[in-house]
């Protein structure tokens, strides 16, 4: 997987791992593989697309207002990085039956919206000490991969973009899950 991708809230003049960063992760707990106090993760996709549906597809329309900052980053605006993740870092696939198998999961437990549940089955995957992070299919579209590191070290950014609701990327996330989009 040469390239992952994330949406975030970019202050140009933040260092990389400060708030604004392309690195900074964010406060954990709402997270579908969060543990505060173990890890933090940091949620990507393989595709532009897919961490843009990840971003906004809770909206139902898209318009200028999402592609504003985070309130408490009063000088922000959502960009899109993109970052290289080295080809041999090892991240557990959960989309392979023989991984699921070899865990005890089932796909249902990957899909689960009881996050008390997914907490779970990460930490243990965490625990193994044998992976950088977890990947699963988008919630949005199973073409699409979403994937949590807790381990950055083999994660290199390769550029930055703010977003615009023209973007190619964003136009096309708003076709695959059918979003409307409102200038």
């Amino acid at each position: 997987m040469p390239f992952v991708y994330r949406v975030f809230p970019l202050v140009k003049s933040a260092a990389p791992d400060e708030a604004g960063g392309p690195l900074y992760t964010p406060r954990q707990g709402g997270g579908r593989i969060d543990n505060p106090g173990i890890y933090s993760a940091l949620y990507l996709s393989d595709r532009a697309e897919g961490a843009i549906a990840e971003a906004f597809g809770r909206f139902q329309e898209w318009t200028p207002a999402i592609l504003e900052g985070s309130p408490s980053l009063p000088a922000s605006v959502r960009a899109l990085a993109r970052y290289r993740l080295a080809e041999e870092a090892p991240v557990c696939d959960l989309n392979d039956p023989q991984q699921l198998l070899a865990l005890g999961l089932r796909p249902s437990d990957v899909v689960s919206r009881d996050y008390t549940h997914t907490r779970a089955w990460a930490r243990r995957i965490y625990e193994h000490g044998r992976w950088v992070g977890v990947r699963w299919w988008s919630y949005y579209d199973p073409r699409w991969t979403s994937m949590g590191l807790w381990d950055r070290s083999k994660l290199v950014l390769d550029g930055i973009s703010p977003l615009r609701l023209d973007d190619e990327a964003v136009l096309q996330a708003s076709r695959i899950i059918a979003r409307r989009i409102v200038r």
